[in-house]
This record gives structure tokens, sequence and C-alpha cells, in this order.
């Protein structure tokens, strides 16, 4: 059976939407999408004030009290003197005397104050600046009952770690700003400082 098709029959037009209007009601889907989108948070830079602490804290750790180094020094004495009477060794002798001299020579010596400046390029101690480049690790030792110290480890494996004292600077605040340039990580203490700690060198 075959299918007659009238021709005759216009087919309907599909009203078709001017370009204009498409734009606009483009234009119109973007602009909800963007109030619908919930807003970004913008962070703001560090400000020069917030990235940079500066303050003054002692050259090296000092503790008044030398009852162990007076002992130190006696024993030092002690050892020079039997060794000289008993075994005649004067070499050993003569170099225990000085390492008590050198000790007692170096007990009286008092801190200078020196002027800390910690920033993003690296950590400034009066003259002497150690970038971040240069160094491998850093340590905030923070010890309410005891010294509160920043310690720097150099890259150079011959070289010693940096104490500085932060005095009343906030460790946070600290961290926040150099854990972005340098490890973070724990500096364990060597025996020669428990020692000097201990005898008050």
């Amino acid at each position: 059976m075959t299918r007659i098709v009238d021709l005759r029959k216009k087919t309907e037009k599909k009203e078709s939407i001017p370009v204009i209007e498409k734009v606009s009601l483009v234009k119109k889907e973007v602009r909800e999408i963007k109030e619908k989108a919930p807003t970004p948070i913008i962070t703001t830079p560090l400000s020069e004030k917030d990235s940079r602490f500066e303050w003054e804290a002692p050259s090296f750790y000092y503790n008044p009290q030398k009852k162990y180094l007076a002992l130190v020094v006696i024993l030092l004495f002690c050892g020079a003197g039997a060794l000289l009477f008993y075994n005649q060794d004067a070499l050993t002798a003569i170099f225990l005397i000085l390492s008590s001299l050198v000790i007692i020579l170096y007990s009286n010596k008092k801190p200078t104050i020196s002027k800390v400046i910690v920033n993003q390029a690296g950590v400034t101690i009066d003259d002497n600046a150690y970038y971040y480049k240069d160094l491998k690790s850093f340590w905030l030792d923070y010890d309410p009952n005891g010294p509160k110290e920043l310690s720097l480890e150099a890259k150079k494996w011959y070289l010693p770690y940096v104490k500085i004292s932060i005095e009343n600077q906030s460790p946070a605040e600290l961290r926040s700003l150099m854990i972005d340039f340098i490890a973070e990580k724990e500096h364990e203490k060597s025996l020669v400082d428990l020692i000097s700690r201990k005898i008050g060198l």
C-alpha cells in the first residue's frame, strides 16, 4: 500500500529567536549563575609589618650561677697537680692548667646585646646575615621555665648551630613566617651544650 504525501499542506514554521535575544538570554543565565555561586575568599598578602620581627637579645646564654664551674676548675687544677706529682707528665698537666684558665676567662665574659631581625629573606644578627638559601633547617626551642631559643642549621656540615634567644617574641608567629622558606627540624642538644649550660658557660 503506497503512502500518499499531500504537498499542498504547508508545514508550520517554527518561530526562530533572533540572535540578539539569544545573546541576551545567555548573558542573563551567566549572571544568574554568578549570583548563585559562592563569593571567593580573597586573602591579602602579609603586610611588611607582619612579615618582619625585630628584637634585641643577648649574644649568648648567660647563667649567673657558677658553682659547678668552680668545681670543674678545681678538679682540673687537682688533676694537673696529680699528673705532675705521680706521672711527671708535664705536657698534659700544662694542657689542663691552660684549659682551666680559658674556662675562667670565658666564664667572666658578659654577653653583649645584639639586634635580631627575622624577615622573608633570612635572619640577621647585627651585621651577620643568615639567608634561607644558605640554611638547612630551623627549630624553635621554647621552654616556659628555661631558655627560649631559635636554632638555625647551616647547609655546610662543619658550621655549628646558631642559637638566638627569642626573648618575648611569639614562637607561633615566628614559625608561621619561617616555615614558608625553610624546613622545620628538631635540633638535638649536644652533650657539650648540656654541660656548658649546667656549669654556667
